[in-house]
Order: C-alpha cells, then sequence, then structure tokens
C-alpha cells in the first residue's frame, strides 16, 4: 500500500519542479558544482579521484550547463534569488578554507573530506 502511495506523495513535488521549469532542481545542481568544483580547489587530488568514471563529471558537467541556460532563459526574479543562496552558501565556505591557511593539518582533513564529499556527489550523476 506505501508503495501505491508513494508516487501520489511526490506527484505535489513534481508539479512544483514543472512549474518553475526546473530551476528548483537546479539549486541542488549548482550546490553540488560548488563541492565538486571550487571547494575542492585548495586541494590536491587523491589517488581515489581515478577510479572515478569519467562519464560522470561529463554527466555532472552537462547538468550544470542545462541548469545555467534555464537560469537564461527562465524567471529572472528566481534567477537572481538562486544566485544570491549560491553566493550566500560559497561565502561561508570560502571564509572556513581561508582561517585554514597556513594550518597544514587541518586543510588536509579539510581536503579529504571535500575530496569524499566530491565523489559521493558525483557518483550520483
Amino acid at each position: 500500500m506505501k508503495k501505491l502511495l508513494l508516487p501520489l506523495l511526490l506527484l505535489p513535488c513534481a508539479a512544483f519542479a514543472a512549474d518553475d521549469g526546473g530551476l528548483s532542481q537546479c539549486r541542488r545542481v549548482f550546490r553540488d558544482n560548488m563541492e565538486i568544483a571550487v571547494f575542492t580547489m585548495p586541494c590536491p587530488p587523491d589517488s581515489q579521484d581515478a577510479a572515478l568514471p569519467p562519464e560522470k563529471m561529463t554527466a555532472h558537467l552537462h547538468r550544470v550547463q542545462e541548469c545555467e541556460n534555464r537560469m537564461a532563459g527562465g524567471d529572472a526574479a528566481q534567477a537572481a534569488r538562486i544566485e544570491k543562496e549560491l553566493f550566500k552558501f560559497v561565502g561561508s565556505r570560502a571564509k572556513t578554507v581561508r582561517a585554514l591557511e597556513g594550518k597544514p593539518q587541518e586543510m588536509a582533513a579539510y581536503c579529504r573530506k571535500q575530496n569524499e564529499t566530491a565523489r559521493r556527489l558525483l557518483l550520483t550523476y
């Protein structure tokens, strides 16, 4: 019975996502992109990166491009809100990373965690 009701429960979510041209889903894609491509910038690649199938990164970048296209062609006010949220998200993380400068052990721990997060997210694409 629960399995039969689940699609009905998800229907309002799907309708909401369709109403905004998919921009609500793009919030997650853009945040994932920050975790994958930006927040790993201060980190050296680790040995486990080679184990990721290259098509995962290609699929992720394709989704990012789709979302950028939606943002350009969608509701300007909503796109501005998403962009503002993203800047806030990035700004708080940038403060954290700047605080780790000159602290090699803490930066190494951050990089281990961030590289793992990036790998986990890439595997979802």
